[in-house]
């Protein structure tokens, strides 16, 4: 399951960050890492992209990059 597929006000655990490069090295600065508990706020109108919540962290994630991050609901 990915961080795309929760619903809205759904909580979950990163299992891991299948993402490369300097989008990697951001969402791990912000926080999104294995073992970070995340919160799934809110969808953008059409879906292309997902607001979580990190700590005290709000990120905006595109889709392609919110479905390669796994999470296991909590």
């Amino acid at each position: 399951m990915s961080v795309y597929d929760l619903s809205a006000g759904q909580s979950a655990e990163v299992i891991a960050v299948n993402v490369d490069g300097a989008a990697a090295e951001r969402l791990y600065s912000l926080g999104i890492r294995k073992g970070a508990k995340v919160k799934c706020v809110a969808f953008s109108l059409f879906g292309v992209s997902v607001l979580v919540l990190c700590g005290y962290n709000r990120i905006g994630l595109r889709k392609a990059v919110a479905e390669r991050i796994e999470v296991h609901i909590c």
